[in-house]
């Protein structure tokens, strides 16, 4: 078989049977291509059989050469991995080479969740004056009390939304169903903002831009969310909230705290796959602790002064 056939293959896998994301398809397309465009420069056979574990070794030193942050040349590897792994279980290639890649160590990152500080100045403070402001309020509130992706949200249509209920259904990655909650406040947001909207759009979130003159195209984007956080931030000073994922590590974190490091639970709300990922939470929250502890201790010194 022909490398590019094979590449081809996997990604038809990927998109039919692993249900994988059209953003997660089109990232391992480039990833793989980036190989067999290494091949052809160097004049290598393009036959799936030809390939050896010397020239996947170049291939790495080449990337190590090219790419000067870890991070890209894991995600390039990872892609790289997971194909030749898919080819071997297949019964396409004979060899097992997927286990002759080596990932480079990348240092542990903590996700950033907003400071309990400006997350109460946040909730303190939304304006709702007006339409745009009662959507980003019940936007923000939504995002906070979920703990969804942006992408979840943002997919969701008004009939989503049950009447009168605090839950609802979302659709994770690979289109993976879960049961979310809304708080008390976010519901209410919600049920102010669709109750005076008079368009047409089936969306639950959508953009008022005078440039769209269709309801049905109305849909709010990733980017029109990433600019509401970036104008909020500015106004109301809450400089840690950067992005809307950031709502979604900071309600990981508040959750945790709240429910005593019930991380199981966080993991099913959050729709995470590995309870793995959580780590860096839990670690955020222990700092929290042990940061109280030495409020406490100080406390308990200054009683017998």
């Amino acid at each position: 078989m022909k490398i590019e056939k094979a590449i081809e293959e996997y990604l038809m896998w990927l998109e039919l049977e692993a249900n994988k994301s059209i953003n997660t398809v089109k990232a391992y397309r480039k990833d793989l291509n980036s190989l067999l465009e290494f091949l052809i420069i160097k004049q290598h056979s393009l036959k799936l059989k030809d390939i050896t574990v010397e020239d996947l070794k170049e291939y790495q030193r080449h990337l190590a050469s090219r790419l000067n942050k870890p991070t890209s040349r894991a995600r390039r590897l990872t892609a790289i991995r997971s194909w030749l792994r898919w080819l071997y279980d297949e019964g396409f290639m004979a060899q097992a080479l997927a286990d002759r890649i080596t990932l480079p160590k990348l240092p542990q990152r903590l996700p950033k969740p907003m400071s309990q500080a400006e997350l109460n100045r946040l909730l303190k403070s939304l304006p709702e004056g007006n339409l745009l402001e009662l959507r980003d309020k019940a936007l923000i509130l939504f995002l906070l009390s979920t703990g969804c992706r942006i992408s979840e949200a943002l997919a969701l249509n008004r009939s989503d939304l049950p009447q009168g209920s605090t839950k609802l259904i979302v659709y994770g990655k690979g289109g993976k169903e879960r049961q979310v909650y809304l708080t008390q406040e976010a519901r209410k947001a919600l049920d102010k903002y669709l109750n005076v909207r008079t368009d047409t759009c089936p969306a639950l979130f959508i953009n008022y831009s005078r440039s769209i003159h269709n309801d049905s195209a109305r849909r709010l984007t990733q980017a029109g969310a990433r600019y509401i956080v970036k104008r909020i931030r500015r106004q109301l000073g809450v400089w840690s909230f950067t992005s809307p994922h950031v709502a979604r590590h900071t309600a990981a974190t508040e959750l945790l705290s709240a429910t005593g490091g019930d991380v199981r639970l966080v993991q099913e709300v959050l729709g995470h796959a590995s309870i793995t990922t959580l780590q860096g939470y839990t670690q955020i929250v222990d700092v929290r602790k042990r940061k109280a502890y030495e409020l406490y201790e100080k406390h308990l010194e200054n009683l017998q002064d």
